[in-house]
């Protein structure tokens, strides 16, 4: 058990974790001196906290969303799309109204905000014949920061984002196609990389996660990351695509190739235990794998031990650096200068 103050009941109303009810008696139980009734882990704190599912009553909703979801979409496009799909948008946020707004369901209004700006795309650029994707870009834009203003959740912020570097990519490709089509993978790492500056900068108001910026910050990492590293990958790695059965695609890369995935891993991993953020790592697995997975082959292993090993390797790598994180980020970071917007060293004992 743990005294709350009334910012962290608000904190975590405003998360999702307790409901108005809740607060309101632990409010009571604080003016009267008694310690609030929450465990301690509702708290928000150091850590990556999703703060996302409440209940499986979520996951019910939300299987309903989606299904609701596909419908609309298949509606829409039945009936023409353009106006269609603007009315399906509509719709969206009025559920986003009620799942977000008034019930704070985190899961299923995340379904409502994605189906929203997809079909607000499809919807715009269906009305203006498809012809111009800035004008397109733009409105969606407006559309979402009109979502986020009602809503007021956290993953919004990154799909503010998406849209915005989507309008940037267009602006881009109609003020210099040429860059577009030479350095198209520069160019989304560079869109990452300001997403990953924005991440940094919410994180920086809040270096003990105990506010909303922290989930902010949390979903922004999530965007940046596969931006990141993907954008490096496509200029740094010449990939090819081959087919194994002949539909299956797969990877074609060398051994050099190999080594420059994992220097890239290497850098998006350090860069997430200097920031605190293991959401950097998560897109980077995908070209461990295959790194791991390409030397071991071609050192003369049969596929099957090859993936087997790699699985083990990898695998293990991650509970390893899971269990040791904060130990090894107390390493790292006490080679590094203070500064505001590196977190300090883990403190089990900090209270906000």
């Amino acid at each position: 058990m743990t005294q709350m103050t009334d910012t962290q009941i608000t904190a975590a109303l405003d998360a999702g974790i307790i409901s108005q009810t809740q607060a309101s008696a632990m409010r009571a139980q604080l003016a009267n001196g008694e310690p609030p009734n929450i465990h301690i882990e509702a708290a928000i704190g150091d850590e990556e906290n999703l703060r996302f599912i409440r209940g499986f009553s979520d996951v019910f909703i939300a299987i309903g969303i989606g299904l609701l979801i596909l419908g609309l979409s298949a509606m829409a496009a039945l009936l023409g799309g353009g106006v269609s799909f603007i009315i399906a948008a509509l719709i969206t946020a009025l559920m986003a109204e009620y799942f977000g707004r008034k019930k704070r369901s985190h899961l299923p209004t995340l379904l409502t905000a994605l189906a929203f700006l997809v079909f607000t795309l499809k919807g715009v650029s269906g009305l203006l014949g498809g012809t111009n994707d800035i004008w397109t870009a733009l409105i969606a834009l407006l559309a979402m920061a009109g979502f986020y203003w009602r809503v007021r959740l956290p993953f919004c912020i990154a799909l503010m984002t998406l849209t915005g570097l989507y309008l940037g990519l267009t602006v881009i490709s109609t003020l210099a196609p040429e860059l577009i089509r030479a350095k198209f993978g520069w160019v989304m790492a560079f869109g990452g990389a300001l997403t990953l500056v924005g991440g940094i900068y919410y994180d920086s108001k809040d270096l003990h996660r105990t506010t909303r910026f922290s989930d902010n910050a949390f979903w922004l990492h999530l965007t940046a990351a596969p931006l990141l590293i993907h954008g490096a990958v496509l200029e740094l790695v010449k990939t090819q695509s081959t087919q194994v059965l002949g539909f299956i695609p797969v990877i074609d890369i060398d051994s050099g190739d190999a080594v420059i995935m994992l220097i890239l891993v290497g850098m998006v991993s350090a860069a997430g235990l200097i920031l605190n953020r293991r959401a950097l790592l998560v897109s980077s697995l995908i070209y461990a794998v295959i790194a791991v997975g390409y030397l071991l082959a071609k050192s003369g292993l049969d596929l099957g031990l090859a993936v087997t090993l790699t699985l083990v390797l990898v695998g293990g790598a991650i509970v390893l650096l899971g269990v040791g994180w904060h130990p090894l980020r107390n390493i790292i970071i006490k080679t590094l200068p203070k500064s505001r917007f590196i977190p300090a060293a883990y403190d089990p004992n900090f209270r906000p």
